[in-house]
């Protein structure tokens, strides 16, 4: 880590704590599922509109949890799971079952987080974003947002960063605000964010948050071997608005991370990761054409781990993973009416590729766990959709998927066409369940094998040796997904004022040719095993999620359920990778009329899994928050992670999570 810019960073938002700043507002309890969004059909609406499993979370629930993490920003989000190990920060993210490898497509201002390293620690990819960074995280759930870009057969999810058009306050031209926190059980972090619009057409934004993690203690006292991290990250966005339905957004990214990494019984390593993302979008929406509203953007990432072996022969020595993804992404939307039909066809082209390096200076095999190598994906799709007086809504597309993977010696290709269609129907529109909506879909993706599941090969080290051997010869994986669902919305159910919204959905997603590692005693070069990616199942991921919000103002519920089953098909073994069943209930309180204050207590209730070959056990947790605003320019807020420091396992992740932790935060803002 460099230590200048970490401390520049801690200076930064320690000198903004002596302005006099106005806090930022705080939507304590606001229905998310009305939060306008870009859907999984690539038109802005909001989340509860949405004729699929689609969820929200805004920078102001982020806020209010305490949230240092990604796991914490989408813990409430239903049938998703944030993979995390205690010795990286770094992430992986599991949507109904499915992750690593592109499963789920992650997108940060459209740019995909292709990173993977093979390893102990989230070998099907890692993805490191700052939660101080978000304004909006979307996610859909299911193959079904296929106008995103191939490879999505779980789902995908669209972080959007903060910029100076939504930071800034109406009539403001510029504004600063800092951020402190401190956290018992972890560390301390702080940032500072400032914006300015120059004119009518310019907007700047430039942030930057510096974490400083220690080791974090579990629900029995015990020191998390590894768990400490040192983060600085910094953002800068632009936007160009000239009028006219003209529009550009450029912005830059970049995270750094020194940690250490590996467990008592692995080889231990000093880690380095920087991961840049640059990324510009233009939008034009004809004034006065509604047959023309395109969009346009191009982004790279790049992403670097450096590590430098601590322990075994190869102690003092070097070697590095870098991945670098380049994309764009092009598309026009056309709108028309034909009697009482209202009409969008979206049609689009989109593509990335991913090169990857790897280097072992001290004589390692990471460039055979890790291969060498190219692969280009690249799609186009057309989706027609059309909606009949509020009543009857249809959404029919095709994509076409195509990739090309060179490496190794090895070169594949394969392409093919998977289908969507979705019918909506409000079957009680202008009646007593006015706000009721059902829909059903059907829909395809198409995953591609990534280099490593193809290429993977060399000698597992250390006193159990085995071998890795490449499979060229990988199918493409399938999905096919049947879902059925319904969107609720209503005010002044219960009172004037109030707010009830719900959605819930039961899923069944058959994956054909789903690709795993498994153990091989034939074609093994020098032991009497192998492993070898292949394609062994045809896997089947069924369930149901829910979530639903109600906000009266005085107080507000939240409910966030999942239940989900998974089994290889072929020999009716259980499916590892899905989540237990959990279900998550919040309740707030703004107790008094005239004081901006929340309170509020969250109960998070796991159940054991015991369809696994290695079952977990049950938990609950229980969070408290709190957000206090004395003044306009000041917010404090208060956060009790674990109240009652329960030691507990996710059953995704490999460590103990932590106990009882206390949180003070601080944010201050100033603005003319």
């Amino acid at each position: 880590m460099n230590r200048r810019l970490a401390t520049l960073m801690a200076a930064t938002a320690l000198a903004g704590l002596s302005m006099d700043h106005a806090a930022m507002a705080q939507e304590a309890g606001a229905i998310l599922l009305d939060t306008i969004t870009v859907s999984a059909t690539r038109t802005e609406e909001a989340a509860i509109n949405a004729l699929a499993s689609e969820s929200v979370v805004t920078a102001e629930t982020v806020d209010l949890s305490g949230a240092d993490s990604l796991g914490a920003v989408l813990k409430t989000v239903p049938g998703l799971e944030v993979e995390e190990v205690a010795d990286s920060p770094g992430v992986a993210i599991n949507i109904r079952g499915l992750s690593g490898y592109g499963r789920v497509a992650v997108n940060v201002d459209g740019a995909r987080q292709n990173f993977q390293a093979s390893g102990h620690s989230l070998s099907g990819g890692a993805v490191f974003v700052e939660p101080e960074f978000l304004e909006t995280a979307t996610v859909t759930r299911g193959p079904v947002a296929n106008a995103y870009g191939s490879g999505a057969i779980g789902g995908v999810v669209n972080f959007e960063t903060k910029k100076a058009s939504t930071f800034l306050k109406p009539g403001e031209t510029w504004a600063a605000e800092s951020f402190s926190r401190f956290n018992t059980n972890n560390g301390w972090a702080q940032g500072a964010t400032g914006a300015a619009r120059i004119g009518e057409a310019f907007g700047l934004l430039g942030s930057v948050v510096y974490r400083k993690n220690w080791k974090y203690k579990d629900g029995a006292g015990d020191d998390v071997f590894n768990s400490s991290n040192e983060i600085a990250s910094g953002m800068v966005k632009a936007e160009i608005d000239p009028g006219n339905g003209h529009s550009l957004e450029i912005g830059a990214i970049t995270y750094n991370t020194s940690y250490t990494s590996g467990d008592t019984n692995t080889t231990n390593y000093d880690n380095d990761v920087t991961d840049n993302t640059i990324s510009a979008k233009y939008r034009y929406r004809a004034p006065d054409n509604d047959w023309l509203d395109v969009t346009a953007s191009g982004y790279w990432t790049d992403t670097k781990l450096d590590q430098t072996y601590l322990t075994g022969t190869l102690a003092g020595g070097d070697r590095s993973f870098r991945i670098d993804t380049f994309g764009f992404d092009l598309s026009n939307t056309a709108r028309y009416r034909t009697g009482g039909f209202a009409h969008a066809t979206t049609i689009g082209v989109d593509g990335f590729r991913d090169i990857v390096d790897v280097e072992d200076t001290a004589g390692g095999s990471a460039a055979f766990y890790t291969p060498n190598g190219q692969r280009s994906v690249y799609g186009a799709f057309i989706q027609h959709r059309i909606d009949y007086e509020d009543v009857v809504e249809v959404i029919g597309g095709l994509r076409y998927d195509g990739y090309k993977m060179q490496g190794g010696g090895t070169d594949t290709s394969g392409n093919r066409v998977s289908p969507k269609i979705t019918l909506g129907f409000s079957p009680f529109a202008r009646t007593f369940l006015d706000g009721l909506q059902l829909y059903g879909t059907y829909a395809e993706g198409y995953r591609s094998p990534s280099i490593t599941e193809t290429l993977i090969a060399g000698t597992h080290p250390g006193s159990f040796p085995f071998d890795f051997l490449p499979n060229p010869n990988l199918k493409p994986e399938t999905a096919h997904n049947k879902e059925v669902g319904l969107n609720y919305r209503r005010n002044d159910l219960f009172r004037q004022g109030d707010r009830l919204r719900m959605k819930a959905a039961y899923f069944h997603n058959r994956v054909d040719d789903f690709i795993d590692a498994d153990i091989q005693t034939s074609g093994c070069t020098s032991f009497l095993f192998c492993y070898q990616y292949q394609n062994i199942a045809n896997a089947l991921i069924e369930g149901w999620e829910l979530e639903a919000s109600y906000d009266m103002g005085l107080m507000f519920v939240g409910l966030s359920g999942q239940h989900q089953r998974g089994e290889d098909l072929d020999t009716g073994d259980y499916l590892n990778t899905v989540p237990a069943n959990k279900l998550l209930t919040t309740v707030g309180f703004r107790p008094l009329e005239d004081v901006d204050a929340t309170i509020g207590f969250q109960v998070e209730a796991v159940s054991a899994q015991k369809r696994s070959d290695s079952p977990s056990k049950g938990y609950g947790l229980v969070n408290l928050f709190a957000s206090y605003k004395p003044r306009e320019d000041l917010q404090l807020g208060l956060n009790i992670d674990n109240l009652l420091d329960h030691k507990y396992q996710p059953y995704l992740d490999a460590d103990n999570g932590p106990g009882l932790a206390v949180k003070f935060t601080l944010r201050a803002r100033l603005g003319g």
